[in-house]
């Protein structure tokens, strides 16, 4: 089939170019068509679209200083999660959220009544008590740039 064109020559050529291109790329093209209407269909391609026109909006606020800082902070926040041990961070993650159940409810509890001396000595010489404290000062030794005089 032989196509007319009533156009310029220069632009006949490119046409002519570009549906040489179509037709050399025609399965391709199909493929990307079908593609798209898939897109369409499913509705990701409306997502796109919006995306596209808030754009400029999204960037702006994700420019914000506060915004850049909870980013790099939380990029640190995985990087030091990272470095930790994976087997004892597991065991963490496994006891951390019965640990803050039975917090939760000493606290309550607390509120009902005062300690007695004899019970804060009681609670000061338990073994808990021994590992909290020790735990504390390991990280102060390791914070501190003087860690060699804590003893």
């Amino acid at each position: 089939m032989a196509l007319t064109l009533n156009i310029p020559e220069d632009k006949a050529e490119k046409v002519i170019r570009l549906l040489d291109m179509l037709a050399d790329n025609s399965d391709a093209i199909e493929s990307l068509l079908k593609t798209i209407s898939r897109l369409k269909e499913s509705g990701i391609l409306a997502a796109f679209e919006g995306l596209a026109e808030g754009f400029d909006e999204g960037f702006n606020y994700m420019a914000r200083a506060e915004l850049m800082s909870a980013i790099g902070n939380l990029m640190m926040l995985l990087y030091m999660i990272s470095k930790i041990d994976q087997p004892m961070l597991y065991e963490m993650a496994e006891k951390v959220p019965k640990m803050v159940g039975t917090m939760y409810e000493g606290i309550k509890a607390s509120k009902k009544r005062k300690a007695s001396i004899f019970e804060l000595i009681s609670m000061m010489r338990s073994p808990e008590m021994y590992a909290l404290i020790n735990a504390v000062r390991s990280m102060i030794r390791d914070i501190s740039d003087k860690g060699d005089k804590i003893q």
